[in-house]
């Protein structure tokens, strides 16, 4: 057989050939099937390619842009469209073709901050039972972006990302918050609206803000120089989890109940102690420890209920639990915020008595239940309550948890490098922010960083006049009778201090919060005062009202303190049967409770001593719990703290 020769010509050709069957481009995570682009605006579609392309791109099969792509991350324009859908746009190279399906084309906005902003629908499900199994909205969709934290610059896309329509099934994973919002939005205008879920819990607001904007804040700014120190970051976080294996370690082989499984339902505990549920158990005549303590009781069943799955509700627990049913385990969360809800398969369920115990985990000190939730077991046609006197003896005795140096959430320039920097290309509507609890602990600098912060999103997308609106902190923690104890209200006045921006806009939480949950259920009415908002400031539908009474000036007259009110237009109201909330100070420390009614458009407090008044202060109180005036759409007046002058400008 003659040896077959190739000529170095045809040999380059197929190696050409070989090297473009391989060559591939791929889109970033955010341009995906499904996907809302922004309407009436050039949007920037980027991606990355292994080597230069010219780059055909179609919409409904009609060309619509054709451009030269350079090897690596690349980006080009599409040319605006109108609001509506569904579309196919199609990338088409010489030897590739992608096709993103269902495009539309519509309102998109972030919808960004900690965790009662990334919160999903599944997590309130209980409250909004119908929304999860009845609500069909296939034009709003959310594009989630995975929570991931970067250290040594913007990455140049996220991590990953996946659009969900709001259909039945998907609404689960949507953002509470977000997903009232643009359904509200959606309903009010007609146009499909796309939510950007970023949200990251735990989250400070200089996690959002680039390394640039941080120099005007030296320590968050020396962080971030340390973050990026080769191996600085491994070594703080490999102490940290020797310190915790440590921890869990010692806490583990000396807790008794371990040993002699205190889970079994057969185990004596007639010589333990009781303790009351729900209820601490430092509160009830022992001491406050860290380590490990077990909770046992019996429920008894029906036949008829013992033939169901049970829903196990313990409400809030601090702060980490194991829960066994008839020793059995049914449950466990490792941290204190997450409700505890547990599904108990009838398997494992008796007519008669049943065991229930808990082993709960204090790390730091204070450990129990948390009152005022619920604590039952439901069947389809029955509860049972198991509020009362459980049986209650400590396993392990333990120092408190080493501190933890590093927590990814927490750090300055993180999610901004990595969720947020990598879609600065996107064209949005506007943003959607829920933030402020991480940050609480220091509102004098929150009022400086969160303006910056805003600023440095509107630079990040090159859009200087780019709405933003924002939620003032829940109620939240016991309600304080000294009026004198500011706590939250402190930051939420920092929050307020962004209004100095154009283009922004505040609405407050103060009565939906839960004093015992900084995760309150309500997240409806959240969503839907950010969609008033939107509507009048964005939208330009002005008849739309947002805003509860603002409280603008403490004016002293004679023997009475005029309040006067900026938008009175929409009428003063009291949610119950007496104005309450108002509090007055002669130095500004200390304050008393005052009595004042509505007179007119103005808030009038008598007191003999008006001169010598100084401060007044209405719902000041991280839950203000007292606070109840409100406008004619029963939106509440915002927290104020106004120096009582003789004139008002």
């Amino acid at each position: 057989m003659k040896k077959q020769i190739v000529k170095p010509l045809v040999l380059l050709s197929l190696m050409s050939l070989s090297t473009l069957a391989q060559a591939k481009i791929k889109l970033a995570p955010q341009f995906a099937d499904s996907m809302i682009l922004q309407r009436n605006t050039a949007n920037v579609i980027s991606g990355y390619s292994d080597q230069d392309e010219t780059l055909l791109i179609q919409l409904d099969g009609k060309t619509i842009d054709r451009t030269t792509i350079q090897a690596g991350y690349w980006q080009t324009k599409l040319p605006k469209m109108s609001a509506g859908g569904p579309h196919r746009l199609t990338f088409i190279t010489a030897n590739q073709q992608l096709e993103l399906k269902d495009v539309l084309f519509g309102d998109v906005w972030f919808v960004s901050g900690q965790s009662n902003m990334e919160l999903p629908m599944q997590r309130v499900g209980l409250t909004y039972k119908n929304e999860l199994k009845q609500d069909h909205f296939p034009q709003i969709r959310q594009l989630k972006i995975d929570k991931h934290s970067a250290y040594n610059g913007p990455l140049k896309q996220v991590k990953s990302a996946n659009w969900l329509k709001a259909e039945s099934g998907n609404i689960g994973s949507f953002s509470a918050v977000g997903y009232f919002f643009a359904k509200k939005i959606h309903q009010q205008t007609g146009v499909p609206v796309a939510i950007i879920n970023n949200a990251y819990g735990g989250s400070r607001a200089q996690g959002w803000m680039s390394e640039a904007a941080l120099k005007a804040f030296p320590e968050d700014y020396q962080t971030v120089q340390n973050n990026q120190q080769d191996g600085y970051l491994e070594k703080i976080q490999q102490q940290d989890k020797t310190n915790s294996n440590n921890w869990w370690q010692k806490l583990n082989q000396s807790d008794l109940g371990k040993q002699y499984n205190w889970q079994n339902p057969d185990y004596d505990d007639s010589y333990w102690r009781t303790m009351s549920v729900p209820g601490y158990w430092g509160d009830q005549g022992t001491e406050d420890f860290s380590g490990a303590a077990w909770y046992r009781t019996t429920f008894n069943l029906t036949p008829a209920q013992a033939q169901q799955n049970g829903f196990l509700e313990l409400g809030r627990i601090i702060d980490s639990d194991t829960t066994y049913v008839n020793g059995v385990e049914v449950g466990h969360v490792s941290y204190q915020y997450p409700p505890r809800r547990y599904t108990i398969d009838s398997s494992l369920l008796k007519a008669g008595v049943n065991s229930l115990v808990v082993r709960i985990v204090a790390p730091a000190g204070q450990g129990g239940f948390i009152p005022d939730k619920p604590y039952q077991i439901s069947f389809a046609d029955s509860k049972i309550n198991l509020a009362g006197i459980w049986k209650f003896r400590f396993g392990a005795k333990m120092d408190n948890a080493p501190s933890t140096q590093f927590w990814p959430h927490m750090q300055p320039n993180a999610m901004y490098n990595a969720m947020f920097a990598p879609l600065k290309n996107m064209q949005v509507k506007g943003v959607i922010w829920y933030q402020g609890e991480s940050n609480a602990g220091h509102p004098e600098k929150y009022a400086k960083v969160f303006p910056a912060m805003i600023q440095n999103w509107r630079e990040t997308l090159n859009n200087p006049r780019l709405p933003f609106i924002f939620t003032q902190l829940a109620n939240y923690m016991s309600a304080d009778k000294d009026p004198s104890n500011a706590g939250w209200a402190q930051t939420r006045a920092a929050q307020a201090a962004a209004l100095k921006l154009a283009n922004t806009a505040m609405i407050t939480a103060i009565d939906v919060g839960e004093w015992n949950d900084i995760h309150p259920l309500n997240k409806k009415t959240v969503g839907d005062r950010f969609a008033l908002a939107a509507l009048n400031t964005v939208y330009g539908q002005h008849n739309v009202v947002y805003q509860g009474p603002i409280l603008s000036c403490a004016l002293q007259t004679d023997n009475q303190i005029v309040i006067k009110i900026e938008n009175p237009q929409n009428g003063l109201f009291i949610k119950g049967e007496k104005l309450d909330g108002f509090a007055i100070s002669n130095d500004g420390t200390s304050y008393q409770w005052v009595d004042a009614k509505i007179k007119d458009a103005n808030i009038i407090i008598n007191t003999a001593d008006a001169s010598q008044v100084k401060f007044v202060r209405y719902a000041w109180q991280s839950n203000p719990e007292r606070a109840n005036l409100t406008n004619n759409k029963a939106l509440p007046a915002y927290p104020a703290e106004l120096p009582v002058s003789t004139t008002c400008h």
